[in-house]
């Protein structure tokens, strides 16, 4: 069992607490770890009070023990001293375990949402990084657990302390306000003037990371190309230009910061000078001299520790605001669970607009297919085929219209079962890390019974003609596929990807180029595939460029400039789209020999 599942108040293994979003991720984070700020709260509170423990102990050693010369009471204060000083401790420490297992509870709920949040989010909607997104939350994590934080909760104490400083003295205690004022006021100033300062850094850092991404992704075809010194001169700019606006923070703060401390340890040593001059006056005694003075410093000390860890806490806040709206837990309405539908696909007026274009990509499709057929999508590059498919498939959102299956629009469906019921291999067949298998089953294993997947996997494996072939590779189904399907040919990942999109038997197909990589067997074998799938009474819908895998179409669509712009029976539409055989290039004999056309 786990420290976070400890202090969760559930059982260990469970699954993560889903709180209501009301109120933002901040108020959320307070609900799910109210027990663990509580905890910390109380703890915080004897803490602090056992930071007086020390001034105690000196009042009673100048005041009691010096002036009556008593062993014995200078030995139980020592006691005493030490089991409290124990107790803070230990309390510090159980404190910092609480924080930690309240960042551990707050990552368990909010990185699995901003994971599925990233996840879900649309081709046409803005693509935020994976990757950043969760350095941003270990980012608030770790301020979260360190001291910046705790110095937070020991800040209210300050007031405890400058009121026992009054009670002393008045003078000790106006001292004492005055110097907390004075180094809040400068704090202030120091989160002022840094906070655009980290913005612009986090921001060129996000900058340099997004490059150095891109280029390590894709480090074949630099070197292929020769681009190794650019990257590398672009990659030296992007880190430079990341690296000044943080130097420039840092200068800023360092300056600020350099100014509290010396400022905290003057203020302090000219109230020990105070209480010295109003000891001189009678008017306290020795021991209230110094017992002020340790007072004091415990005042100031939040406030330094603040401004020095003010760099994790503005990280976090500026990691906190990038994340805020990813954070926010969508409302879902409960869906109604549907019946198993036909296969029936219809698109009612489908628009598809890009920011950066000012004409869309997709004009009023109206489109109404029922199953049992093969429908070829045509057109020239840039006519709005793959974005088309995309839409079909639900990996698009359009901007308006609707689309049906079965009567019900996509929106009406559970996202998971909708994406069950549609087989869609992408233009660029996307295989990830894993197993054959685990890819071929859309990696169920790690939610359905795994004797059932593995007689899923093998079914959609013979539908697409690839069994034979996986048996072949070095492991069969068990062969490891690397990132970007590396280990793999091209044909092999398109063929692979094809059993992916035929597992679990869904109603719908939409295949994007899906003989684009394939040699004349493959292609050949996948006009078998199609055949049977429309046999089988399900309807498919693919792109291609090439003629053999036309010739199984019942119908083609030719699609030009975002319009359709010819539907109707595949042989009547590809006669059309012949070209008229060209002349014949009569030749005339020359003396020489030679020829060429009259």
């Amino acid at each position: 069992m786990s420290l976070a599942d400890v202090t969760s108040n559930r059982p260990a293994g469970a699954e993560p607490d889903v709180a209501s979003s009301a109120g933002g991720p901040v108020a959320e984070a307070l609900r799910l770890c109210s027990v663990h700020l509580r905890t910390t709260l109380v703890f915080s509170a004897i803490i602090n009070l056992a930071y007086l423990a020390p001034t105690i102990y000196m009042l009673q050693v100048y005041d009691r023990v010096m002036t009556s010369n008593s062993g014995s009471t200078l030995v139980l204060l020592t006691l005493a001293l030490a089991m409290v000083l124990v107790l803070q401790i230990t309390l510090d420490q159980l404190r910092q375990r609480v924080l930690l297992a309240a960042s551990v509870r707050l990552d368990r709920v909010f990185s699995l949402r901003l994971f599925q949040r990233l996840l879900s989010t649309r081709s046409n909607e803005p693509q935020p990084r994976i990757g950043k997104a969760l350095r941003d939350l270990d980012t608030i994590r770790a301020a979260a657990t360190g001291q910046g934080v705790l110095a937070l909760f020991d800040a209210p104490w300050i007031v405890i302390y400058v009121v026992v400083c009054f009670i002393v003295h008045w003078a000790l205690g106006l001292a004492a306000l005055m110097s907390a004022v004075v180094l809040f006021a400068l704090a202030v100033l120091n989160e002022r003037i840094s906070k655009v300062h980290f913005k612009r850094a986090a921001d060129a850092a996000a900058l340099a990371s997004a490059s150095q991404d891109a280029a390590s992704g894709s480090t074949d075809v630099i070197r292929a190309l020769g681009m190794t010194q650019a990257f590398t001169r672009n990659f030296e700019d992007k880190r430079v230009g990341a690296n000044l606006p943080q130097m420039t923070a840092q200068q800023a703060t360092s300056k600020l910061g350099g100014l509290i401390r010396f400022l905290r340890l003057f203020l302090q040593s000219t109230a020990l000078g105070l209480g010295a001059w109003l000891a001189i006056s009678k008017a306290i005694t020795p021991g209230e001299v110094f017992a002020c003075s340790m007072l004091i410093a415990r005042a100031l000390a939040p406030i330094d520790q603040i401004v020095a860890h003010w760099k994790s806490l503005q990280s976090a806040l500026t990691a906190y605001q990038g994340l805020k709206g990813l954070l926010h837990e969508r409302v879902v309405r409960p869906l109604m669970p549907l019946p198993h539908p036909r296969a029936r696909l219809k698109l009612d007026k489908v628009k598809v607009a890009y920011p950066d274009r000012e004409e869309p990509v997709l004009k009023d499709i109206t489109l109404d297919w029922e199953g049992g057929a093969v429908i070829a999508v045509l057109g020239p590059s840039g006519s709005g085929k793959t974005t088309l498919l995309q839409v079909m498939a639900g990996a698009r959102q359009p901007e308006s219209g609707d689309i049906r299956i079965d009567g019900a629009r996509y929106e009406d469906w559970d996202a998971e079962r909708l994406g069950r019921l549609i087989g869609y291999l992408p233009q660029d067949c996307v295989l990830f890390p894993g197993t054959v298998r685990d890819n071929i089953s859309r990696f169920d294993r790690h939610r359905e019974d795994a004797a059932q997947v593995d007689e899923k996997t093998l079914a959609a494996a013979k539908a697409a003609r690839v069994h034979d072939f996986i048996l072949g590779l070095p492991k069969g189904y068990e062969t490891v596929i690397g990132p970007r399907g590396r280990g793999l040919s091209a044909g092999q990942q398109q063929r692979i990807a094809m059993a992916r999109a035929l597992y679990g038997e869904p109603v719908i197909y939409v295949l994007d180029e899906p003989n684009a990589s394939l040699d004349a067997a493959g292609e050949a074998e996948l006009v078998h595939v199609v055949s049977d799938l429309r046999k089988r009474g399900a309807l498919v819908v693919l792109s291609t460029h090439r003629t053999q895998l036309i010739s199984v179409a019942d119908k083609v669509l030719i699609l030009r400039a975002g319009a359709v712009e010819r539907f109707g029976p595949a042989a009547e539409i590809i006669s059309t789209l012949r070209p008229p055989p060209r002349p014949g290039l009569a030749m005339k004999a020359l003396g020489d020999g030679t020829q060429k056309p009259s």
